[in-house]
């Protein structure tokens, strides 16, 4: 089987799950289902803490990734719907430069996919992190910059 046919058969079953997940009404209107979480994809970039703002309206949290499949799930995602960079991740190391912990909870994270080299505090300006898609791992990031955004919360 080729790559293509398999990236097809990929896309399929993509689709109809992303169909299945807009039909389940425990979510709500514009919500994707998957492994029991509800997923709200943003439409624009914005600064980190505006996205914090808005899944916190939407009675979720800001898409914290718990392991492999949950990410390469956020990755074909990223790439279906063009993001420029990827999406923002809701951790960050304000408290103790390099202790990247959960904004929901303040907890330590339990899983983390760090591209090489990372997180590096580029320019002592780096305390919140991004799902970087192009490069398939986590980069740490000024808080302020314009990335796209998932809210996530549980079905």
């Amino acid at each position: 089987m080729g790559v293509y046919n398999i990236q097809f058969l990929f896309l399929i079953a993509f689709c109809l799950r992303t169909v299945v997940g807009h039909g389940d009404h425990t979510c709500g209107r514009g919500w994707t289902v998957f492994n029991g979480n509800c997923y709200y994809f943003s439409t624009s970039a914005v600064p980190l803490k505006d996205a914090l703002v808005y899944c916190h309206g939407l009675g979720a949290n800001l898409l914290e990734l718990q392991n492999a499949e949950e990410e390469n799930w956020i990755d074909l995602h990223c790439r279906i719907r063009g993001y420029r960079y990827g999406v923002w991740l809701g951790i960050c190391d304000h408290q103790l430069e390099g202790k990247f912990v959960s904004i929901s909870n303040g907890k330590g994270i339990s899983y983390s996919h760090w591209i090489r080299g990372e997180p590096n505090d580029y320019r002592s300006n780096e305390d919140c992190a991004l799902y970087w898609y192009t490069l398939k791992g986590w980069n740490d990031t000024p808080c302020s910059g314009k990335i796209n955004y998932v809210c996530k919360k549980a079905k």
